[in-house]
């Protein structure tokens, strides 16, 4: 296993490049249910036999009912908020927004919810804010047409899904859940969802185009729901509330990948967005040192 810092990093870029990939398919004329359903049915299948050696019907150890909990903040429901974010708003929208919230509201609750104190740099929230306003100005004025209209309604479900993603993360770091278990376990539920929805769904989505549909097999089904989510969980609870500031290394690099694979255009209150954002993030993570007496 790498070290906390290398992991939360390799997260990042796996995160940063979730919405460029999502907004990807959704041109390949997919849906957001169409790539829920490659999502789920891919690591659900993959994580099956894993969930069934840690004892599924005892919900593997979690519990069924801080299962269910965790299964409707980091499932179906999640990857529809997050996806949908992507048909109104661009990519680039999403690669900031989601990460430079998640902390925000990870800290909320972490200190009002779970009534754990942690010390985190007010200028590194500042800046974090900072950056957040100027995406937002962006989305919602649109200026010289760089941001779609109604790009604000993608904004606000980026808004909700970086609270049900922080949410999830300090739950499972307060429950004290193994970080597999808990992937395990809301996998192979969000399966059982999928399998459900499969008449409905299946006629339709696999008559898209096979490249775009494996395409969010392997990324999302893969690297999303299975390496990246059960890395941070192991990150989170090595370097509590923190960790979540490596979200937002995520912005860095999902401008990049908007504009290189989508070709987005980046207006200046964009580009400064993600430059305070990232900012903000090593101010943070920045130990303070000791203050040292005139004796030592």
């Amino acid at each position: 296993m790498p070290p906390p810092l290398l992991s939360g990093i390799l997260v990042a870029l796996i995160w940063g490049v979730q919405p460029v990939i999502s907004r990807y398919g959704l041109q390949q004329g997919l849906t957001p249910l169409d790539a829920t359903l490659m999502r789920f049915l891919t690591s659900g299948l993959l994580i099956l036999p894993f969930a069934w050696r840690r004892g599924l019907w005892q919900a593997c150890g979690v519990g069924w009912g801080r299962g269910l909990a965790l299964f409707l903040l980091s499932g179906p429901l999640f990857s529809l908020v997050l996806v949908a974010g992507v048909n109104y708003a661009p990519a680039s929208h999403g690669a900031l927004i989601h990460p430079a919230l998640t902390p925000l509201f990870g800290m909320a609750i972490s200190r009002f919810a779970l009534g754990q104190r942690e010390r985190i740099s007010l200028w590194g929230v500042l800046l974090l804010l900072a950056g957040l306003v100027l995406v937002a100005l962006n989305g919602i004025l649109a200026s010289g047409g760089l941001a779609p209209d109604g790009a604000w309604r993608g904004d606000l479900l980026f808004v909700l899904s970086a609270l049900m993603w922080s949410s999830y993360l300090m739950l499972n770091r307060a429950w004290k859940i193994a970080p597999l278990d808990a992937v395990a376990l809301t996998q192979v539920l969000s399966l059982a969802c999928m399998l459900l929805a499969l008449p409905w769904l299946g006629t339709q989505t696999f008559s898209k185009p096979a490249s775009a549909l494996l395409l969010q097999s392997a990324y999302q089904g893969v690297l999303v729901s299975i390496v990246s989510v059960a890395l941070f969980n192991w990150v989170v609870a090595r370097l509590g509330v923190k960790a979540l500031m490596l979200n937002a290394l995520s912005p860095l690099f999902g401008v990049v990948a908007s504009a290189w694979i989508l070709g987005e255009t980046l207006s200046v209150s964009m580009m400064t967005g993600a430059v305070a954002i990232v900012a903000g993030l090593g101010v943070t993570m920045k130990k303070k040192r000791p203050v040292r007496t005139p004796g030592d």
